[in-house]
């Protein structure tokens, strides 16, 4: 039943088709055009063609064939029969025959558009471009008042790089159409790619007199002055665009350029702002814009009032756009403004805790700050979110032996290990703050072990030199390896009285009093005068070299300024150095 209903159904297609091609084609299908075509001859064609077109709708193309070509022995001047073949050939990819049987059928019926239109199809597709114009031009005369024929025909002359012939057929039908923007544009194109940069002004121009606000044509226009090397007019457009469209903000940015390389940084930066106030403008460049800023802000104090404005541009515009606090933090951390860039990046983390480069930025802060106490809240919640961070671990570290919580720095410091991958940097800090805290702990090979690495990471680090050979001086091991690296320490770093009281103690321990006096006094010199512990070092070593009453004035200076260790008030009352 379903295939008798297919079969019905087909049968209906046909015979429309069949009907639409005895009205659409009827120049030739009547016994006037051929005496000699009999009636039986007539029904018999017209079996075959009914046939061809049923066989052609069920895409049985070898059928449909052989039956056109029946129609073709029956009556070879009539063209649909070719002009149908032609159409099952092309789709099947036999070019050649397709083309020629399109010609035929264009010999037969010289005024029938959609031969020529797939002739000239045809001929494309062989590249034959001079042939393909001629069908074009035969489909002007035909139709005149048909663009696509003169759009076909110009596109010819492209693809054969005959660009004026192109100009000139969109001429002629600017002659009839009057000037139209799609023409103007095409035939500027055109110029360009003619090096004709004149002819192309003056097709924009007139697009213009008809079209006076135009944006786009405007921005051709300043662009092929800016070619041309007429750059006041084609800032003199830039300057009508802004007017007549004041939320182009890229306009706005153009013209900002523009003063800047003219010198005026004051109308510069007036069009630059207006370019930040204009919500056409995507948000990505102003960061680009304000990102530039970076560099010059610590450099130029107008610099940096520009880019706090533009930055509460942004917050104002996009209050609810984490870039533009990211950004404004950014901003006042490199002007050193630290309390309110830490309230920018802790506004950013409200809203997306997944930035990881963010809570590093707060930690920065609060360890500059030092805030061991949000240090240590901050970097338990940021492992949270990123438990493989190692950074986030040596603040937590740190932040913890701070406190004296020295299992825990020790078991963070050395999970933050484990992550650190070609970062030396990193890595030799680990080993420093490790080794501190083990020597907190009184574990003293494991921290001189960890010293020991830090220095095969950076000899020269002056923070582990010092702190190393510190501790040495402390626990009076191993001295002339302290005075050997506390030496270098402060040949690397002059003029540091933390570094010098350290080559001063280490000397003291030596008992080398009197080189010993010469780098304590250099350290008091060099800000450690308010430090209670060289202070009173200053006094243990007056002491030994025998200056009693000095040395007690030492003592009580160290301890009123507040420290000192805890035999300092039985030295003062018994005027006796106690170790």
């Amino acid at each position: 039943m379903e295939k008798r209903i297919l079969i019905l159904i087909l049968c209906l297609i046909s015979e429309q088709a069949f009907s639409q091609w005895k009205s659409f084609y009827p120049e030739k299908n009547n016994k006037e055009n051929n005496k000699e075509f009999s009636e039986k001859n007539d029904l018999l064609f017209n079996s075959h063609m009914f046939s061809a077109l049923k066989a052609k709708s069920l895409e049985d193309y070898d059928q449909s064939l052989k039956y056109f070509q029946k129609c073709i022995k029956l009556n070879k001047n009539i063209a649909t029969p070719y002009y149908e073949s032609s159409l099952i050939n092309k789709e099947l990819g036999n070019y050649n025959l397709a083309a020629e049987q399109l010609k035929k059928a264009i010999d037969l019926d010289q005024s029938n558009r959609w031969y020529i239109i797939a002739y000239a199809e045809i001929l494309l597709l062989f590249q034959d471009f001079k042939n393909a114009a001629i069908q074009y031009k035969k489909l002007i005369e035909l139709e005149p008042g048909n663009e696509e024929h003169y759009f076909n025909l110009s596109e010819v002359h492209i693809y054969n790089n005959n660009l004026q012939k192109a100009i000139n057929v969109y001429d002629d039908l600017e002659k009839q159409k009057g000037i139209d923007k799609i023409i103007s544009m095409q035939k500027h194109k055109l110029y360009l790619q003619l090096n004709k940069k004149n002819e192309a002004i003056k097709e924009i121009l007139a697009l213009l007199n008809v079209s006076p606000e135009d944006i786009e044509a405007l921005q051709i226009l300043s662009e092929l002055y800016l070619l041309n090397n007429e750059k006041e007019k084609a800032f003199d457009i830039f300057k009508k665009i802004a007017v007549l469209y004041p939320e182009n903000g890229r306009i706005h940015l153009t013209l900002a350029e523009y003063y800047r390389e003219e010198g005026d940084t004051k109308k510069s930066y007036e069009e630059l702002k207006s370019a930040f106030l204009s919500l056409q403008l995507d948000i990505d460049t102003k960061i680009r814009i304000l990102v530039s800023y970076y560099p010059l802000i610590n450099l130029n104090a107008e610099m940096s009032l520009q880019a706090n404005e533009l930055a509460q541009i942004l917050i104002n515009n996009y209050p609810q756009e984490i870039k533009t606090h990211a950004v404004y933090a950014d901003i006042l951390y490199t002007e050193n403004r630290l309390q309110e860039a830490k309230e920018q990046y802790l506004i950013v983390l409200e809203k997306d805790k997944t930035k990881a480069e963010v809570w590093s930025q707060v930690l920065f802060i609060q360890a500059e700050q030092s805030d061991f106490s949000a240090m240590l809240k901050t970097s338990e919640e940021a492992l949270e979110y990123f438990p493989t961070e190692p950074l986030f671990y040596y603040f937590n570290g740190i932040s913890n032996k701070w406190f004296k919580n020295n299992e825990t720095a020790i078991s963070s410091l050395n999970m933050g290990i484990e992550f650190v991958i070609d970062n030396d940097l990193l890595l030799l800090e680990f080993y420093s703050s490790l080794a501190d805290t083990y020597h907190a702990k009184k574990q003293h090979l494991l921290s001189d072990s960890l010293y020991e690495k830090a220095l095969e990471i950076n000899s020269e680090n002056v923070m582990v030199l010092n702190n190393y050979s510190y501790y040495l001086s402390l626990r009076k091991a191993n001295l002339d390896k302290a005075k050997e690296m506390s030496f270098k320490c402060n040949s690397i770093e002059v003029d540091n009285g933390t570094y010098q009281d350290t080559y001063a103690w280490i000397l003291y321990q030596m008992k080398e009093y009197e080189q010993a006096k010469q780098w304590i006094e250099k350290a008091l010199k060099n800000g450690s005068a308010k430090s209670p512990v060289v202070v009173e070092h200053y006094g243990d070593i007056l002491y030994q070299l025998g200056e009693i009453n000095e040395a007690i004035i030492q003592w009580n200076t160290a301890k009123s300024l507040g420290g000192g260790s805890k035999l300092i008030d039985k030295k003062i009352k018994d005027k006796k150095l106690y170790e």
